[in-house]
Order: C-alpha cells, then sequence, then structure tokens
C-alpha cells in the first residue's frame, strides 16, 4: 500500500487494555470498590464520632452507613448505575456540610465540597446541566461555610488543636490524596483512550481512502499520488521506471458465465497474484474494473518484460471452481518505459495502447513495442 502511514500499534494496545477493563463485569466490580470504600469510612467515622461524644454526627453516620449498605445491594439491580454515584456525590455533599457546621473547618471536611467536582464532569451523566447544578451548590456551601464556621467558638465541637481533630484532619488528607489521584488518573486514561482512539480512527479512515475495498490494492487516488512521487525522484536520479498496464482477458464473460460473486472472487485471486509477484518498491494498484496498473522504480524495459511474463503465466496457473466447473483466466499487459522528464500520463498512455495491441493479436501476452 503506499502511503505515508502512521504506527497506531501502540495506540491499539492500549485501546484494547482499557476496553478489557470497560467490561460490565469490571464496571460493576469498579463499583463494588468505589461504594464499598465509602461505606467502611463511614463505619470509621461513625465509630470515632460516637467515641468523642459528638453524636449529631455519629447519628448521621448511621444514616450514611447505611446508605451505603443499601447503594452496594443496588448495583447488580439497577441499569443505571451512574444514579448510585450521584446519590453518593450528594451523600458526601450533605455528610461534609453538617460535618462543619458540628465540628468546624479544622477537620477539613469542607475541602470535600471541592473534590467532587471534578468527578462530577468526567462521568457520563444524560443531564448536561445536573453536574454544574451541583457545583454551584457545592461552592456555595463551602463558601457559607468557610465564612460562618471557621473560627474556634463558631461550632457546637471545637476540635481546633485536639487530638481527634488531628485523626479527622490525617484521615481526610488521605481520603482527599486517594480521591485526586483517582480524578487525575481517571482524566489521564479518559483523555489518552480518546486521543489514541481518534488516531487510529483517521488511520483506518486514511487507509480505506487509499486502498480498493474489493482487492485490497491501491485505488487510482493512492496510485496517482505514487506516481507523483516516483516521478520526482525519477528526476532527481535519472534513473528510468517501467508502468505496466494490465487487463483480465474476456471478464465480461466470466460475469455473464459464472456470475458477479465469482467474477468477484477472480478479481481477487488475480489482485493477490500481482501483489504477490510485483518487486518490492514496486506499487500496485486497481485502476478500474477488471484493469490494474503497475509502477515499478528505477527500473527498465528489460526487467519490466521479465516480470510480467512470469506475472502472466502465474495468473493462467490460477483455477477457479464454480459449482463443478473448473475455469482460468489470463491476463493481457502492455508494458512502457519511463525517463525521467517523461510526462507520467502520457507514459500510461502508451502502456495503455499497447494493452490492446497485445489484446487485438490474441491475449494473455506482454506487449512493449508499438
Amino acid at each position: 500500500m503506499y502511503m505515508d502511514t502512521i504506527d497506531v500499534t501502540a495506540d491499539k494496545r492500549f485501546i484494547e487494555k482499557v476496553d478489557k477493563f470497560t467490561t460490565e463485569k469490571a464496571e460493576i466490580l469498579s463499583y463494588y470498590v468505589g461504594l464499598s470504600s465509602c461505606f467502611l469510612v463511614h463505619i470509621v467515622y461513625l465509630l470515632l464520632f460516637k467515641n468523642n461524644g459528638i453524636n449529631e454526627m455519629a447519628a448521621f453516620n448511621v444514616f450514611s452507613v447505611t446508605f451505603y449498605f443499601i447503594t452496594v445491594l443496588l448495583i447488580k439491580l439497577i441499569k443505571n448505575r451512574i444514579t448510585l454515584v450521584f446519590l453518593a456525590i450528594i451523600e458526601i455533599i450533605i455528610h461534609a456540610s453538617v460535618a462543619t457546621y458540628f465540628v468546624g473547618w479544622a477537620p477539613d471536611f469542607g475541602m470535600f465540597l471541592l473534590m467532587n467536582i471534578p468527578i462530577l464532569f468526567l462521568m457520563p451523566s444524560r443531564s448536561k446541566r445536573l453536574p454544574f447544578v451541583i457545583m454551584v451548590i457545592s461552592l456555595s456551601l463551602y463558601g457559607i461555610l468557610r465564612y460562618y464556621y471557621d473560627e474556634p467558638d463558631s461550632t457546637k465541637y471545637n476540635l481546633y488543636g485536639t487530638k481527634i481533630g488531628n485523626i479527622f484532619y490525617i484521615i481526610n488528607i488521605l481520603i482527599g490524596a486517594f480521591e485526586l489521584l483517582y480524578t487525575v488518573s481517571m482524566y489521564t486514561i479518559t483523555n489518552t483512550y480518546t486521543e489514541c482512539k481518534l488516531r487510529v480512527q483517521t488511520e483506518q479512515l486514511r487507509i480505506m481512502a487509499a486502498i480498493d475495498t474489493l482487492t485490497q490494492l491501491n485505488n487510482r487516488r493512492a496510485m496517482n499520488d505514487y506516481l507523483k512521487d516516483m516521478k520526482a525522484k525519477s528526476k532527481a536520479s535519472g534513473k528510468n521506471y517501467v508502468l505496466g498496464i494490465g487487463d483480465i482477458d474476456n471478464f465480461k464473460r466470466v460475469n455473464d458465465t459464472y456470475g458477479h460473486e465469482m467474477g468477484d472472487e477472480v478479481l481477487i485471486a488475480v489482485a493477490a497474484t500481482l501483489k504477490e509477484k510485483a518487486p518490492k518498491s514496486a506499487c500496485v494498484a486497481r485502476w478500474g474494473g477488471e484493469e490494474f496498473l503497475i509502477a515499478i522504480p528505477n527500473s527498465n524495459l528489460n526487467e519490466g518484460v521479465k516480470y510480467a511474463e512470469n506475472l502472466i503465466k502465474a495468473i493462467e496457473q490460477i483455477r477457479f471452481k464454480h459449482e463443478d466447473k473448473e475455469f482460468n483466466v489470463t491476463l493481457t499487459l502492455g508494458i512502457c518505459e519511463g525517463h525521467p522528464n517523461d510526462v507520467i500520463d502520457n507514459v500510461i498512455s502508451t502502456a495503455d495502447n499497447r494493452l490492446y495491441k497485445g489484446k487485438k493479436a490474441g491475449k494473455n501476452r506482454v506487449e512493449y513495442t508499438d
């Protein structure tokens, strides 16, 4: 195939790895891990609040533990699992606000009002407004709570400078660090995945635009690009090149006798032989219908004729079977040597004229003279 291809092997490997973790089984597991972690964290909160006499927050965490226990049970029962995540974020916002109201700013429950905002926009959601609404509520609560409950004497339970206040602070910092790491990782993976997908799809489209769908050879557009490049290199190096136009003999008869599906099989087999037998530096294209164009750079007429003669022998030996009948096809080739200063269209025209001369002379032959 002639084109400046982009190596997307690494991109495909990355996409495959990510896709393995986006199966329903992996998705369910991720929900279990996330919601179960919240369940366990609130059990710890419940015990700490209860042991330190902060009964209001202990009671609230009874609700939180019950809430997360129910969400874990619902994971396999509902299809729209992302709803559970939004509900969890709402619970976190309420918990952070109530905790700040009772114990103040020192344990830094308020930071969760900000930490959840990036996650809102990383999650898929049918509602485009919902993440913005929750963000505005979180930011508003953060500002209000920061303004009114930042002083040690502004809350019922003063945890400033206390051991339990420091314990809560350390726990919250660790949870916040994990949440931040998760958010950054998800953003990086999602962004990289999207970029890889885009590169792979772009390359696939480039390839599709350059090849003939049936024969997998270069199409006319790709061959024209190759010819321009070959012509420029020929002019720079002073070396000649060879162009050959081949046409399957009596191809219409094949379609009429055996059907178009069999005709497609013939085209595929001939194309594969052309590609297999062509020199490594050559470019082979489906030029139109049952016609093919072969371009061999840094070559001469003798080398081109030798290749062409071997080619038509190989094609003649291919056997096709339709129902209980066997048949073969032949190819006629017109060959022309091009020089650095020749107009490429004129070289193609000469090869084409020789092709039709070969057709008139009996077909299944190589024609290289006018």
